[in-house]
């Protein structure tokens, strides 16, 4: 790993796993929603998914890394479980994706560590 990539990974999983864990968030608030709200809400949820899903394209594209391929495996599964209303099964993949985040920017902070630039 390069320095350079380090770096950008680290930011770009901070990014991700910020974005993950406000989509859990808002996730959480659609159980209080009933019929017209439930459905606006889940749309809006969904279009803020999709706009994280752009950002780990981005960082996909500028790292070309495969772990960003699974992060937007995952975030397209989350997607589909909000539209169908599978919120437990969502908050799962939430977790999962969170788990990818997390994994990757513990690898960036290693390397950057034993490089003392950390």
């Amino acid at each position: 790993m390069e320095t350079r990539d380090a770096i950008l990974n680290l930011e770009y999983s901070e990014k991700m796993k910020s974005g993950l864990i406000i989509g859990t968030s808002l996730l959480d608030q659609l159980g209080s929603l009933r019929d017209e709200e439930l459905s606006g809400g889940r749309r809006i949820l969904v279009g803020y998914l999709e706009g994280l899903l752009r950002e780990i394209r981005i960082a996909g594209n500028v790292l070309g890394s495969n772990h960003y391929v699974d992060l937007e495996r995952k975030m397209m599964e989350v997607i589909g479980r909000v539209q169908m209303s599978q919120f437990q099964e969502a908050q799962r993949s939430f977790s999962e994706a969170i788990s990818l985040a997390t994994t990757s920017c513990q690898s960036s902070m290693n390397f950057l560590m034993e490089k003392k630039l950390v």
